[in-house]
């Protein structure tokens, strides 16, 4: 293109700048800057073009600065990983030299990259390369079929690893569910251990070997935050739950690697980016050396997701291994990985009976009288590890599904508030999926961060699991997500993958819709609880600058400004003005990461 036609095009638009920030760099001279980290020029770009031409231009689009809903402009200028105009057309050509990419977006929508607030990297992919993958199948036959395929195609493993079952395949007609069996998997492989994890790997399918293993008799009891399901003669069926899971799971060889996780991570990355995923929070996978891997792929450039690393503190560490791993990511913290974060489990699921409740589970669930599900800590414990990674100056982030294990984190966040000092601590709950009106007040005045899984809020079939555990009114009344935001709660977008999957334009559907983003579903209604959707705009907050907020990044990425990082997304149909359900049908155009394109679509 030449340079006479696109003045021709930049000179048909205008526009006014709404940002104070914005609207100062423009009474100061124009919108427009470097690329280092030097202050913003005073007198507007220079008459030379080359001296101020950006790398990167894109123009005659809809770019929603997330400043503000009100906040558009037209048209950017990225100058290596750095934006440094953001403003109408008539300003951009000033930023054009002969080597600037220059992309007319012909009304296109722009706005920050989308971030996962909570996800586990790089998720399936690992199992889809080395384990037994089960993706995409629903019944007891399915799930034999493959396993026995893959063990005959890899007779050499020692043991043998796998995911997703749903635990919807063995519901039975009184509401009960017995879960798989041990036998099933013994008429594979009777000989090596084996463990398949449920689709939201708090449960596990395992074989007699495993049990043995690990030392799993009738006589073992239950741990705390945890179930062993049981036959008619009281002895372990097959199927693990929550820290019954973890007692076995500690059997089985840790074949996971950095290089093979650095493998999984290159497919994660291409499939994120492609959702125009720019951002996440990463609950890590692998030991508390994959900081290392991440940095690699990071100083070789090609890490394309920024992200904050976050390590879990479970029974198999100490307090003090977590805290020396967070700090030594810390003394390695870049623009594109830091951390400063732990990850504590409250409690396990509603679909294995392991939620924390305050009312009881129904009784037809079988899970006994008066079941409420246990804390995989005891509170005591729990408090003090949020106190003592609170007073370290940690920002803590606590799976909570059930209100009781929402109050009990509420409890412990207020304790360690009052012990340790108010701070900008941006504690987080991810999950929230039942809580009281009173808790939310509480988690809005503590200032708690809200890490929300948009897929789980309509009818699906976790939802049908959820009726069958604690009834129809209590499952259609969990995700009380406007109550949440209207109080003050920031609300992020996390998607929890692999457990489902991290398509953000499908969950800003369901989060406005409370129905199904599928095609073959939603002219359906499988809706749960819809006065509880939020707006377009709200939504792309959730997944774009709230997350930047969590992950203490909002200083240099989740809004389009002079300044921060040119983390983007182009994407066909402007998203707030779209019809809700044509918002999963949009199209990525463009994923920007740090100022590069990385998917062109």
């Amino acid at each position: 293109m030449s340079m006479s036609r696109l003045d021709q095009l930049l000179s048909r638009r205008h526009f006014v700048i709404g940002s104070s920030a914005l609207a100062a760099a423009t009474l100061s001279g124009g919108l427009w800057g470097c690329a280092s980290d030097e202050p913003l020029g005073s007198t507007g770009p220079s008459d030379s073009p080359e001296e101020n031409a950006a790398d990167l231009v894109l123009y005659n689009g809809h770019v929603q600065t997330m400043v503000s809903e009100s906040e558009v402009a037209s048209a950017i200028a990225i100058a290596g990983n750095k934006i440094v105009y953001v403003g109408d057309d008539s300003g951009i050509d000033a930023f054009v030299g002969d080597t600037t990419q220059v992309i007319d977006l012909d009304g296109k929508f722009v706005s920050p990259g989308f971030m996962d607030g909570h996800i586990h990297a790089p998720g399936n992919w690992y199992t889809s390369l080395y384990q037994i993958d089960l993706t995409g199948l629903s019944t007891n036959e399915e799930y034999l079929e493959a396993i026995r395929s893959f063990v005959e195609a890899h007779p050499d493993e020692e043991a043998y690893i796998g995911t997703p079952f749903m635990l919807n395949a063995y519901q039975l007609p009184d509401g009960s569910n017995p879960g798989p069996k041990k036998e099933d998997l013994d008429a594979i492989c009777p000989d090596k251990p084996m463990l398949i994890h449920d689709v939201s790997y708090h449960a596990a399918w395992v074989n007699s070997k495993a049990l043995e293993l690990a030392g799993v008799t009738a006589d073992t009891p239950d741990p705390e935050g945890g179930l062993f399901y049981r036959n008619e003669k009281g002895e372990p069926s097959g199927c693990v739950s929550d820290a019954a899971k973890g007692i076995v799971f500690a059997i089985m060889p840790d074949t996971m690697t950095n290089d093979k996780l650095e493998e999984a991570l290159y497919k994660f990355m291409e499939e994120a980016n492609s959702y125009g995923v720019t951002g996440i929070t990463n609950i890590a996978q692998g030991g508390f050396d994959i900081i290392d891997m991440y940095h690699k792929v990071e100083h070789e450039g090609n890490l394309t997701l920024r992200m904050r690393v976050v390590p879990t503190m479970d029974a198999s560490c100490t307090y003090d291994e977590v805290l020396a791993a967070i700090k030594s990511y810390n003394d390695s913290a870049t623009d594109m990985i830091s951390s400063n974060t732990v990850k504590i489990y409250y409690d396990g699921v509603t679909e294995s009976g392991t939620a924390v409740m305050l009312q009881p589970y129904l009784e037809s669930a079988g899970l006994g009288e008066h079941w409420c599900g246990t804390p995989v800590w005891p509170q005591e414990d729990f408090a003090r590890l949020v106190h003592d990674f609170d007073a370290e100056g940690v920002q803590v982030h606590v799976h909570a599904i059930g209100d009781g294990a929402v109050r009990g984190t509420l409890d412990a966040y207020e304790e360690a508030r009052a012990a340790n000092g108010e701070r900008d601590a941006r504690h987080t709950i991810t999950h929230v999926c039942a809580i009281t009106d009173e808790d939310i007040q509480r988690m809005a005045d503590l200032n708690v961060v809200g890490a929300l899984q948009f897929l789980w809020m309509y009818g699906d079939a976790l939802c049908d699991l959820e009726r069958a555990y604690i009834g129809d009114e209590r499952a259609l009344a969990m995700y009380p997500v406007k109550k949440m935001r209207d109080a003050g709660i920031a609300i992020t977008g996390a998607s929890d993958a692999p457990v489902t999957p991290f398509v953000v334009l499908d969950e800003i559907e369901v989060g406005i819709t409370r129905n199904s983003p599928y095609p073959e579903e939603e002219d359906t209604d499988m809706t749960r609880w819809p006065e509880q959707g939020l707006t377009a705009y709200q939504m792309l907050e959730a997944y774009t600058k709230n997350v930047a907020y969590q992950n203490f990044m909002d200083d240099i990425i989740g809004t389009v400004e002079v300044g921060k990082f040119a983390d983007l997304v182009v994407l066909d149909t402007n998203i707030l003005e779209a019809d809700a359900k044509a918002i999963s049908d949009t199209r990525v155009v463009y994923t920007i990461s740090d100022g590069r394109i990385v998917y062109e679509g």
